[in-house]
């Protein structure tokens, strides 16, 4: 019988050294998902303006912003409590 060969795909860590550098590595995360869910929102709006697509533009738009909001709070935190 052949020997069945798994390929392994090595993500980078995801969670940091402390609550703060985790929240970080969340928060940078969420930004590419929401950048990534707005172009495709955009590029699909330019084949029709209505409905789901324009629904999904706003979507990812309201990720990436929440997201950005939450990464300066947790730089914020960071500085005033001392996350090292």
């Amino acid at each position: 019988m052949e020997e069945k060969k798994t390929i392994a795909i090595h993500l980078p860590r995801f969670k940091g050294k402390n609550k703060y550098e985790t929240a970080e590595n969340s928060s940078i995360i969420f930004i590419f998902i929401g950048a990534a869910i707005l172009s495709v929102g955009m590029g699909l709006t330019a084949i029709n303006s209505q409905g789901i697509f324009t629904i999904i533009t706003m979507l990812g738009s309201f990720i990436a912003f929440i997201s950005t909001v939450a990464l300066i709070l947790v730089w914020l935190s960071k500085e005033i409590f001392g996350g090292d």
